[in-house]
């Protein structure tokens, strides 16, 4: 995300003029920002992750351990 109001809307503006779609986020544990642009299907995705996040208050250290790294997943190439 842009430092200023303006940089984001030039931005936003830009996605739509393209066919894109947006989402901005805001990290509550970090207070970090995203701001990110792709295709319509993908923000809603995006979207669906980041309130699945939020509803179960981040990966557990239990879940992080059991997940696959990529080179063992089955399903990476």
């Amino acid at each position: 995300m842009y430092d200023n109001l303006q940089e984001n809307q030039g931005f936003i503006d830009d996605a739509k003029a393209r066919g894109l779609d947006t989402l901005a986020y805001h990290d509550q544990k970090s207070q970090g920002f995203m701001l990110v642009a792709g295709h319509p299907d993908s923000i809603r995705l995006l979207g669906e992750i980041l309130d699945d996040y939020e509803e179960h208050g981040a990966l557990k250290p239990e879940s992080i351990n059991s997940t696959k790294s990529i080179g063992e997943n089955e399903h990476a190439q």
